[in-house]
């Protein structure tokens, strides 16, 4: 019975050994495989230190062109405010221009009514006188 219970042990103890074999063959996969992701994490990390590197000078001239665009933006609506003020100048100057117009044109008239008048007196008067 000693004997046998020694044979199992022994037997136990092999196949924990094989066992464990298996085990350390897998850890050391693991391992392998652990170093791998390590190594490509690294390699991604100097990647993106180089992308932020070489992007900086783009995002900056993407904030300058962002400024210049706001501050056309901003130029484009005051000159579309003086432009829309100008247009209202415009009008009141066009409709008092009309108006003199309108009123040059009835003292033309009169003046030519005033003329006609004159010359008929003139020649009344010229009548007379001869």
């Amino acid at each position: 019975m000693f004997l046998r219970n020694e044979r199992d042990i022994w037997d136990q103890l092999r196949r924990q050994k094989g066992l464990l074999a298996d085990a350390q063959g897998l850890l050391s996969a693991r391992s392998a495989e652990v170093e791998d992701l390590r190594l490509r994490c690294a390699d991604i990390q100097a990647e993106l230190a180089t992308a932020k590197e070489q992007s900086a000078p783009l995002v900056a001239k993407i904030k300058e062109l962002e400024e210049e665009r706001d501050s056309f933006r901003l130029w484009a609506q005051e000159a579309t405010a003086s432009a829309k003020v100008t247009a209202g100048q415009l009008g009141a100057e066009q409709s008092e221009h009309q108006a003199t117009k309108v009123a040059l044109a009835e003292a033309t008239k009169a003046a030519e009514a005033s003329r006609v008048e004159v010359s008929a007196w003139k020649s009344k008067a010229e009548g007379k006188f001869r």
